[in-house]
């Protein structure tokens, strides 16, 4: 693993560790008994969902997402930006962990392990793998434009065509678990 590499990864995990946290402390601050909709969405989930139509709209979300990060990394502004979708990112898993065990108590912890924790992971891995791409993109972008330095863009091209194939690989994975296993765990979740 290359040293830049390294320090975008070391950034990516920080940020989203800091949104986790924070999404922690923000539900301390949030009146929790005013989203009660959790119970109610997990118990007819599995009830009224089309699968093949849950796969699509997941798939579009994830691409559409992946892209945004991607498309993010070719511009000189985007290391702020793609740090603040990432923080963002952390906040919602924070939150939600926090919204699992403020409803369910003790099985909430068993809800984040069979519903929240797959589906984060996967989206985790494509987010990652695309933002550490951008990530370095907008940093050689900078770079390039306050030293009078010609850019490889070939081999920026082909990186960056590896990375977004990747990711787009771990989005089909996680949109077809998504509407497939995770469905049957949530399922599983409201048995127990």
């Amino acid at each position: 693993m290359k040293k830049k590499e390294s320090f975008s990864l070391t950034f990516i995990y920080l940020l989203m560790i800091a949104g986790f946290l924070c999404g922690l402390i923000i539900s301390r601050i949030v009146d929790l008994s005013s989203v009660t909709a959790l119970d109610s969405l997990l118990t007819t989930v599995n009830q009224n969902s089309d699968t093949y139509a849950y796969f699509v709209s997941q798939f579009v979300i994830g691409i559409i997402f992946i892209l945004f990060i991607f498309f993010l990394g070719t511009s000189v502004i985007g290391i702020p930006a793609i740090a603040f979708v990432l923080f963002t990112r952390g906040v919602q898993i924070g939150f939600s962990c926090v919204l699992f065990v403020a409803t369910y108590q003790l099985k909430g912890i068993l809800g984040i392990l069979l519903a929240l924790l797959p589906q984060v992971l996967l989206d985790i891995a494509a987010i990652v793998i695309v933002a550490v791409f951008s990530i370095e993109c907008s940093t050689h972008l900078l770079y390039c434009t306050l030293n009078p330095m010609k850019m490889n863009a070939k081999d920026y091209v082909n990186r960056g065509l590896t990375h977004l194939l990747l990711a787009f690989i771990f989005v089909l994975i996680g949109s077809y678990l998504k509407s497939t296993l995770i469905l049957k765990l949530i399922e599983l979740f409201n048995l127990i």
